[in-house]
């Protein structure tokens, strides 16, 4: 007898479906008032409480519904006809999402992330107008990705911001993804995307962070993303990618030199030696562990200008760092150079280092006469 009821949380409540099922929609006063509803972790199990809510509630924008013990296929859910953001994480949701299945027409963020969902993702995901963001990382999903991209590719494509899909089985290589227009969170890490990315592949043009790891992706990174030029994060470590350094840093030094913050490379076969990296002015994080870089260090290359972390370990680095190197890093607090195959480090006598580091690692480096 709330009939004024906009919020209501009911979170780890111990209710079950008998409990809810059991109370007839009528029962409630809040019917049109009610706009947001929470109960997650609780024990609900049949898919029949999102149509029960539906009777309950008629202007329903968010609703939550992680942590139960939700099961079977995923229902139909254009009942909701105000719904705006429906989670329904860590249920025990299965099988093939419906090709037919609907979504809330006001729909902006789907989030169903840790079940056990199989297949891909039906086009009618792909045809609601307003979706923003679609998280489904942590489930079964094995389709090829560029099957995913077409499913997606109706109305949602001028309206998608973020898609999160780590964690699945998504094979295939990297499809070309300029035609979403709006896009700029991309992940696709833990997934089984395979070859070398195409030089024609173009990603979004407002995209700010794509996130590729954990992946068995070949051969280098296309001029393209160099081009992208809203680009702030790119992480691509733990991939199979082999072209030399200087050639991928060579393809992102388009209009990205400016955007780029964050460049995860680790644990790749990157070879090649250690080109100017100073051209990437906003870079602020650089990690190359664990490749297969190799050579002499030129005595004139110089780092980011606002690098705060640099990782070089676990390469075959040879050559002499000198304060020359470092002379324009102000603000690094991380540095980490072990396991190189003779790292030297030198510096002038009275040489005042301009950062204050939290971590450094030189296990294995050569440690000149004069250390800082």
């Amino acid at each position: 007898k709330l009939p004024k009821l906009r919020e209501l949380s009911l979170i780890d409540c111990s209710l079950s479906d008998h409990f809810i099922l059991s109370l007839r929609p009528s029962k409630f006063n809040f019917s049109s008032s009610l706009s947001r509803l929470d109960l997650s972790w609780n024990s609900f199990t049949s898919s029949m409480i999102l149509q029960w809510l539906s009777n309950v509630t008629s202007n329903l924008v968010e609703l939550d519904l992680s942590g139960n013990r939700i099961t079977g296929s995923l229902p139909d859910l254009s009942v909701f006809s105000s719904l705006k953001i429906l989670v329904l994480d860590m249920n025990q949701l299965s099988g093939n999402i419906p090709e037919g299945i609907r979504l809330p027409i006001h729909l902006e963020s789907l989030s169903i992330q840790s079940n056990t969902l199989e297949g891909g993702i039906p086009k009618s995901f792909g045809n609601a107008c307003a979706l923003r963001s679609l998280y489904m990382s942590g489930n079964n999903l094995n389709k090829e990705l560029s099957v995913i991209i077409h499913q997606l590719s109706g109305c949602a494509r001028f309206s998608l911001q973020e898609l999160n899909l780590r964690g699945n089985q998504i094979n295939g290589t990297l499809p070309d993804l300029s035609i979403f227009s709006a896009l700029k969170r991309l992940d696709l890490s833990e997934n089984q995307l395979n070859g070398k990315i195409l030089d024609s592949t173009k990603l979004p043009p407002l995209l700010e962070s794509l996130s590729i790891t954990s992946n068995i992706l070949e051969g280098g990174i296309p001029k393209s993303f160099g081009n992208a030029c809203a680009l702030r994060s790119l992480d691509m470590s733990n991939n199979s990618l082999s072209e030399e350094f200087p050639m991928i840093i060579h393809h992102l030094s388009g209009c990205a030199r400016y955007s780029l913050e964050q460049l995860y490379l680790g644990m790749n076969q990157i070879n090649g030696t250690l080109p100017d990296l100073s051209i990437f002015s906003s870079l602020r994080e650089l990690y190359l562990y664990g490749n297969k870089l190799n050579g002499e260090i030129p005595k004139d290359i110089k780092f980011p200008p606002q690098l705060e972390e640099l990782d070089l370990r676990s390469n075959s680095l040879k050559g002499v760092l000198t304060d020359y190197h470092f002379a324009n890093m102000s603000k690094l607090y991380f540095l980490e150079l072990s396991d190189n195959s003779l790292l030297a480090l030198a510096f002038s006598p009275n040489w005042v280092p301009p950062f204050q580091l939290s971590h450094i690692g030189l296990r294995s480096c050569k440690l000149g006469p004069v250390f800082p």
